[in-house]
């Protein structure tokens, strides 16, 4: 999973860097009034560093949502319409006879506020649904499904819940055929009194703590949004990425007050809004250092320090941790490695080529080690990957691939291979074949010949036998009879 979430992290920042965007803020603001989406969205559009954030966030709501599709984890919330079903039913019971577990401490009132306002509780099992509910509203907004959160809100009965979290949206202006026509609009025209109103939830030590990590997303109160995070490396930084988005956009929409109609935050509300919630403006180098510092002496693991690299742009940092990877990464991870070399190349993003080589040379040398039965399946891959390597390397190579392929119905397939992918197979069968015949006479004092007239009995045939077939290779090839018939000699010698 951490491999594929690489993947599309690198599609979606390629993605955005080869999209056009407007230069400046002012190419896209042709109006003196705008509603605060239409801002908003003009402000993504221009202003590279929070799209970037906001691109981030997105990869990580994607690969979230996909990772509980996969997994189901989160506990199932019952749709039935009705709020605290279980405390509605003892208290139709009343004191009838019927109600052997009359609770003296349950809320008489079943308004959202009862449990507060009476100092009372509801029943345990509307808890514990309270409790699922809220987990699973948290777990569709790190999704990325906030109208699916409001919905599962409006499910359970307690649309007084969906309502909270409907007042972060931005306002906006439907459109309308008729001029004349009652203006119609969406989102919250007081969110900034929301924004005030919401940080008590957040605050609140005695609410559910995912409903206020949930509401601290929203209304960008960083301290309650961490709860809910427990140390895991994506949703703490999914969590500094979007209070730092909600903070840009709540600066730039005061800045930009007398553009953003019907903006109806009285004087004292901003006032008091802006004591009590304080974000710093930070940068990402600032955030990973911040998430760092949060992962409970956790360390990031190899997928997650490219994809830090790859979010600030260093890719530089990527090809010098290679040198270290290579020599004591898993086969997979080398593999990874192998094809970001590759990819990055593509991209015209490869400061270090002699590294990159360096990690493909080792994939390479991977998967010719890991034949088995002197055969390969699918010549053509190892070929393939062969090829993007300097000359030099792609000869060797392939002379340690013609060496490990000793059954001879795979070897046309070798050499066919190796010549579509443009390596110098002769030279690579040349350097096989002087590889056996050093091999034997490194190893002849092993080889223990008694002769006799007419046999020859041989103790160890399989240094002779291999060097004897390493000659096939130039046979398989056009023109390079002469070279066997002189390899041959130098054998014989």
């Amino acid at each position: 999973a951490e491999e594929a979430n690489t993947w599309k992290l690198l599609h979606c920042l390629y993605a955005d860097s080869i999209t056009e965007h407007p230069e400046s803020l002012e190419d896209l603001i042709t109006e003196s009034t705008l509603s605060q989406q239409t801002l908003v969205s003009a402000l993504f559009r221009s202003d590279s560093e929070l799209r970037l954030l906001q691109l981030l966030v997105d990869w990580l709501e994607a690969t979230a949502a996909y990772q509980e599709e996969a997994t189901k984890t989160s506990a199932p919330v019952i749709g039935n319409n009705i709020h605290w079903s279980n405390t509605l039913h003892q208290l139709l019971l009343g004191d009838s006879l019927f109600n052997k577990d009359k609770n003296k401490a349950m809320v008489t009132c079943m308004d959202p506020d009862a449990p507060k306002r009476q100092n009372k509780v509801v029943h345990s099992d509307d808890k514990k649904d309270d409790s699922d509910l809220c987990k699973r509203i948290f777990t569709e907004v790190r999704c990325g499904k906030f109208k699916e959160a409001v919905s599962m809100c409006l499910s359970a009965g307690q649309a007084w819940r969906g309502a909270v979290l409907q007042g972060w949206i931005l306002l906006h202006y439907l459109p309308r055929d008729d001029p004349g026509s009652p203006l119609e609009i969406s989102g919250n025209p007081s969110r900034d009194l929301w924004k005030w109103c919401a940080l008590g939830i957040a605050n609140n030590i005695s609410e559910n703590v995912h409903y206020r990590a949930t509401i601290g997303i929203l209304s960008g109160h960083l301290p309650s949004s961490l709860l809910a995070c427990q140390g895991n490396w994506e949703d703490l930084l999914w969590a500094h990425l979007k209070i730092q988005i909600e903070a840009r956009v709540d600066k730039f929409l005061r800045e930009h007050h007398a553009t953003a109609e019907a903006n109806t935050t009285s004087a004292d509300v901003l006032e008091l809004l802006q004591s009590e919630l304080v974000v710093e403006d930070i940068s990402l180098q600032q955030v990973f250092i911040a998430v760092k510092s949060l992962m409970d002496g956790k360390k990031e693991s190899s997928y997650q320090i490219c994809q830090r690299y790859l979010m600030l742009g260093h890719i530089r940092a990527i090809m010098q941790d290679s040198l270290e990877w290579i020599d004591s990464a898993e086969e997979r991870f080398i593999r990874y490695l192998a094809h970001l070399v590759l990819v990055l190349r593509l991209m015209g993003k490869d400061p270090q080529h002699d590294v990159g080589d360096k990690v493909l040379v080792k994939y390479v040398t991977q998967l010719i080690d890991g034949l088995i039965d002197g055969s390969v399946e699918c010549p053509e891959l190892i070929a393939y990957y062969t090829s993007t390597v300097p000359v030099e390397s792609q000869i060797s190579l392939y002379a340690d691939l013609m060496d490990h392929i000793h059954k001879s119905e795979f070897r046309q397939g070798v050499v066919k291979a190796g010549l579509n992918a443009g390596i110098d197979v002769p030279a690579s069968a040349r350097v096989a074949v002087k590889k056996a015949i050093s091999d034997i006479q490194q190893g002849y004092g092993n080889l223990d010949l008694t002769f006799n007239q007419t046999t020859a009995v041989e103790k160890d045939k399989t240094l002779i036998n291999r060097v004897i077939l390493s000659l096939e290779w130039l046979s398989l090839l056009t023109n390079q009879m002469e070279e066997a018939l002189w390899l041959s000699n130098a054998m014989i010698r």
